[in-house]
């Protein structure tokens, strides 16, 4: 009985212990948050500065064509899937 209560009493300690931890690393994190808020509102207004400096009439790359020829791919497939859905359901 004496053990149990010994127990008891160490279990409570840890669990006192434990909130206090937590209770003490609130203010902590909230300051984290918010430091990684501003960081990130930072980086953002960055980025769409940077995004703004480019200049629209840049020649098309080698990419920018295979993309193009990817699009038109798919637009025929759909027109082809949408063709053959429209003969099923006739």
């Amino acid at each position: 009985m004496i053990i149990n209560a010994v127990v008891v009493l160490a279990a409570d300690d840890q669990r006192s212990q434990m909130a206090k931890l937590i209770d003490d690393a609130g203010p902590i994190a909230g300051l984290f948050v918010v430091v990684l808020g501003v960081a990130l509102f930072l980086l953002w207004r960055s980025m769409s500065k940077q995004i703004k400096r480019i200049s629209p009439d840049l020649p098309s790359g080698e990419h920018d064509l295979e993309q193009e020829a990817d699009r038109e791919f798919t637009e025929r497939a759909v027109e082809a899937g949408e063709d053959a859905q429209d003969e099923s359901r006739s």
